[in-house]
């Protein structure tokens, strides 16, 4: 039986053998081959050595039960296809044979650190606090914050909100990860701002 991957559906699996073999394509030139108990996987050696790669860092062991996914994912405005592989009933703490294990979180992409710059900004405004400024002649002392500054923070404080509630709300589900959430939201802010904020109004 040959596993199929469908683009962003997850596929439990049980590795026979974390070691791919090199066997001639249908379609010309070398793809790995994976074996495991649900039957064989065939792809590119690129990502054979992706999952190897992911295989060695979760530390996994031959006919432990994981998923392999397949996954579309928004990079630099466009879309690609990153493959994801993931322990299944994976918990931190201590384990059964005494080791203990920590959880490694994420780094944060992009958007996460631009949000969290915002909340600074905002925070540190909230304080009174504002940074040194260079003595200068009484007039310039006065300078109205720019309309564009207020702006951005009003609309960073929204995103955060928006981001927020999208977290919690996701917390109710146990199949959705926080990857596929940043994923999604990252996806429908690019299409707002794309399309304006009043197509959405």
């Amino acid at each position: 039986m040959t596993v199929k991957f469908a683009t962003n559906v997850p596929v439990e699996l049980r590795m026979r053998s974390l070691t791919p073999k090199p066997v001639d394509s249908q379609f010309g030139g070398i793809q790995h081959q994976f074996l495991s108990e649900q039957g064989a996987f065939y792809v590119s050696p690129v990502v054979g050595g992706i999952l190897v790669e992911q295989f060695r860092k979760l530390n996994i062991a031959a006919g432990e039960p994981i998923e392999i996914m397949k996954a579309e994912v928004v990079a630099n405005g466009g879309k690609r296809i990153q493959w994801q592989v993931a322990k299944i009933g994976f918990a931190v703490g201590e384990q059964g044979d005494g080791t203990f294990v920590v959880a490694t979180p994420d780094p944060p992409t992009e958007l996460e650190q631009r949000l969290k710059a915002s909340i600074e900004l905002v925070e540190q405004r909230k304080g009174g606090w504002r940074p040194p400024e260079t003595p200068r002649a009484p007039a310039a002392a006065a300078a109205p914050e720019p309309e564009w500054a207020r702006h951005l923070v009003a609309q960073s404080c929204a995103l955060v909100d928006s981001y927020a509630a999208v977290l919690r709300h996701a917390a109710r589900h146990d199949n959705v990860r926080g990857d596929d959430v940043r994923s999604l939201f990252l996806s429908a802010f690019i299409n707002v701002s794309k399309s304006g904020a009043r197509s959405v109004a």
